[in-house]
């Protein structure tokens, strides 16, 4: 069953809060930066073994999708993903979080004067059941609004880290056919192991759909390996500059730009 529900940013929380099974979402409009763009973000309340999902959850899960059709002075989105948790049930791997995601989101406006926010939020949350749910907001972003900054600076807090800071010392990506399909693999070299490693390979573009990996380690080094489908004309021509390859494991994660062949 679809749900629906809008969101208006004037009504109070409790109000939101009603014959909503899995919680509640709202968006926080956080502030102005320095540069112009805004800092907002999507809290998602969600009640006591309820999840939702990270942006490539796995075959089981269903990512947000956020639609900015009918936005007003809005040049550029940038959404900064906490790290997920590795969510292992009934012999099946997503990623997601549970009970609570604050999620940061960069705008920035094309132009002067401000920003007018018509967002349209499709995303899937799963407990005994799963159920696609929907939301929608409308704001006005004027200024600094100074709404749930300390949440969204946490929620940043916990991004994967960047490459240099997660000791990644060398990285490269091959793709070979197998089958009536394709393989990639990725070779990650740090300077201190990652314990336990979960490695997830992901492509710009729909033609091209990348499975979870397989990882296995080799002292300091990563190798995961993962089915690639393509489903594009012609021939499969990727730009390894438009893969991103994030490692979450127990002790740290990194999240990579790139992958040269």
């Amino acid at each position: 069953m679809l749900k629906f529900f809008m969101v208006a940013l004037w009504l109070p929380v409790a109000a939101l809060a009603q014959n909503m099974d899995y919680g509640t979402v709202r968006l926080l409009k956080g502030w102005q930066a320095e540069d112009g763009s805004y800092q907002v973000a999507l809290e998602f309340r969600l009640n006591e073994g309820w999840k939702t999902y990270w942006r490539t959850p796995g075959p089981a899960g269903l990512p947000p999708v956020l639609n900015w059709a009918g936005s007003a002075n809005i040049g550029r989105v940038e959404i900064e993903w906490p790290v997920p948790e590795v969510i292992r049930q009934a012999g099946m791997v997503t990623l997601g979080y549970h009970n609570a995601l604050v999620l940061p989101i960069r705008i920035t406006p094309a132009g002067a004067g401000p920003v007018r926010v018509a967002l349209s939020l499709n995303f899937g949350v799963c407990n005994e059941i799963c159920v696609p749910a929907q939301a929608a907001f409308l704001a006005r972003l004027e200024g600094s609004a100074d709404d749930g900054a300390d949440l969204i600076k946490a929620a940043l807090e916990r991004r994967p880290q960047t490459p240099a800071a997660s000791g990644l010392e060398s990285i490269s990506c091959a793709v070979e056919p197998i089958g009536n399909g394709y393989e990639i693999t990725a070779r990650l070299g740090f300077a201190e192991a990652i314990d336990a490693p979960m490695t997830v390979i992901e492509y710009g573009t729909q033609e091209v759909w990348i499975d979870f990996a397989e990882s296995k380690t080799e002292g300091n080094t990563i190798i995961a390996t993962a089915p690639l489908k393509y489903y594009g004309d012609g021939a499969l021509n990727m730009d390894m500059s438009a893969l991103t390859v994030s490692v979450f494991g127990a002790d740290r994660a990194v999240e990579i730009q790139g992958c040269p062949g």
